[in-house]
């Protein structure tokens, strides 16, 4: 594994230890902890598996956008499955959720 993608997968960790510590201190803060982590594990896959459509569009950007993080999770649960897109969708749930209760 390339340096990079040890550091995401030890961030993706990192993230997902502090969003579970604090879920019931805090839960909207822990749902973006949490959203944070499955963020990091959707960047780490998308390297990992070389999604190059993906990661040229971020090299151009400069950033993720919503419809790049899609793409390459419908990529990356071609080799997971389904339940790789369901796991997704409840992390953009908590963090639209948490998002919303911050307001």
């Amino acid at each position: 594994m390339s340096i990079e993608l040890d550091h995401r997968l030890k961030l993706a960790l990192k993230y997902f230890e502090e969003g579970k510590n604090i879920t019931d201190k805090d839960p909207v803060y822990a749902s973006e902890k949490l959203y944070k982590a499955a963020e990091e594990i959707v960047n780490t896959l998308t390297m990992y598996f070389n999604l190059s459509d993906v990661l040229e569009s971020f090299k151009k950007r400069g950033g993720w956008t919503v419809a790049e993080f899609e793409r390459a999770v419908e990529a990356i649960s071609e080799g997971f499955g389904e339940c790789f897109i369901s796991v997704w969708d409840i992390a953009w749930v908590l963090h639209v959720w948490g998002l919303m209760r911050l307001n």
